[in-house]
């Protein structure tokens, strides 16, 4: 017997102890409500799907698309094929996809030969398109239909594809070999006269992205055209399928908690906090931590090589932590616009040069501002020229470097084809600390040499 749920947090459903009562609230909630309930009072897989099938109907359907992919996962392994076929043929084929790569082996097979044979045939094809790509997100559930047909034609068709089809805010025209020709707004068909042709209401100059587009330009594309559903093709400019706006929301939602996993020099991983294993969470943080360490060896080696200087002059040691503090700070500024104007398409690989020459500029206005600021303060502290000459000037050639690697690291980890967002984080300020701390030995060793 599937125990009673906590939902007397939600309106209108204070009373609801037993599981008749349970089931009864569930018909009532919005899919998404039953799939927050049911994973917030962590319901084990069997028990989710003896409530959803209790549910029953289409809200059950929905409601088990709208749960996370570890839970979906737990339930298809843990219950039989028949029982989940229902769910799993009525997701859209894009999840359907991904949970089926989720699941073991022997799961996997064991449900396939069960799915109908069309919903195999879109498995197969968007099975081997690149993770991160356009195909490996598009849904095959469009509307699409010839151009010769008029506009009263065209609507009794879409009455018929409807309802299997996940959007139709876009109505595509492809020719018989489903190349893109043209797309109509659901809008524009239902106010053209009834004996209008396709071919004149449609607009001719589609917007669509190649199969193996990286998902974040397709939702800079759709972000820019303002559009609910953009179209996939391929070489031949043939119909694949679309992205529509809601998968678009998904993708940035996943692409912002990896960028601020990777800031914060985490592994990146797709499940909850809770549901990560605590060995898998330790290894994550840990790898980093101890790349982190063994750079952070660097500072502390090149201090010791420079042992000899500060004993001429112990007063440089106390500046250390501001030199390097404000050094570190600099860069990360550098980076996280760098890294976040370059997400937004608004800085490229071609606009180094650009980039450089900026920084520099924007490193000597800075070092030249906070350098003054710290010699009056050594000055008017210490009574020492030198001391405040030596440290100003660090602070200067420290805050060039730093602004310059904060910059242009971001770009060069985009050429090497690594992750931007590495340099934004404790990474990029790993970097400076051990090229500040050499830069301010030199300038002091050179210029106490010089004096």
């Amino acid at each position: 017997m599937t125990p009673a749920l906590d939902i007397s947090h939600l309106p209108g459903f204070e009373h609801a102890t037993t599981r008749e009562a349970q089931v009864a609230a569930f018909r009532h909630l919005h899919p998404s409500d039953i799939a927050e309930v049911l994973e917030q009072n962590h319901v084990a897989p069997d028990q989710i799907v003896e409530v959803l099938k209790s549910v029953g109907n289409h809200i059950a359907v929905e409601a088990f698309g709208q749960l996370s992919i570890e839970t979906q996962q737990a339930c298809l392994e843990s219950y039989n094929d028949k029982t989940m076929l229902r769910f799993v043929e009525n997701m859209d084929p894009d999840d359907r996809v991904d949970l089926l790569k989720a699941v073991g082996d022997d799961v996997r097979e064991g449900i396939m030969p069960l799915i109908a044979q069309a919903e195999r045939n879109e498995i197969r094809r968007l099975w081997h398109y690149e993770e991160g790509t356009a195909g490996a997100v598009m849904t095959t559930e469009y509307a699409m239909l010839p151009q010769d047909l008029t506009a009263s034609a065209a609507l009794e068709k879409l009455r018929l594809q409807a309802t299997n089809k996940e959007t139709i805010y876009y109505v595509y025209i492809a020719d018989e070999q489903r190349r893109l020709i043209g797309v109509i707004s659901l809008r524009d068909l239902i106010v053209s006269r009834s004996n209008a042709t396709l071919t004149n209401i449609m607009q001719s100059n589609v917007i669509s992205v190649p199969h193996d587009m990286d998902i974040e330009a397709v939702s800079a594309n759709i972000s820019k055209y303002d559009l609910l559903a953009i179209p996939v093709v391929d070489a031949q400019n043939r119909l694949l399928g679309i992205i529509t706006v809601d998968d678009v929301l998904d993708i940035i939602e996943a692409e912002s908690t990896e960028d601020f996993q990777r800031i914060s020099a985490v592994l990146p991983f797709d499940e909850q906090y809770f549901k990560r294993p605590l060995t898998r969470l330790f290894f994550d943080r840990f790898i980093w931590l101890a790349i982190l360490l063994v750079t952070s060896l660097l500072s502390t080696t090149i201090m010791e090589m420079n042992a000899h200087v500060m004993q001429r002059m112990m007063a440089l040691a106390f500046f250390i932590p501001m030199v390097m503090g404000t050094c570190g700070n600099a860069g990360t500024q550098s980076a996280t616009m760098i890294v976040r104007s370059m997400a937004l398409g608004e800085i490229t690989l071609a606009d180094f040069g650009r980039v450089l020459r900026r920084e520099i500029v924007m490193g000597l206005m800075l070092g030249v501002a906070l350098g003054l600021m710290t010699y009056f303060r050594v000055f008017l502290q210490d009574h020492d020229v030198m001391l405040g000459c030596i440290v100003a000037t660090a602070l200067l050639a420290t805050l060039m470097a730093a602004n310059l690697i904060g910059a242009l690291l971001p770009l060069v980890l985009k050429k090497i084809r690594l992750d931007p967002a590495l340099t934004a984080g404790p990474f990029i300020a790993t970097i400076i600390d051990a090229v500040g701390i050499a830069t301010y030995f030199q300038i002091a060793f050179g210029m106490m040499k010089l004096f």
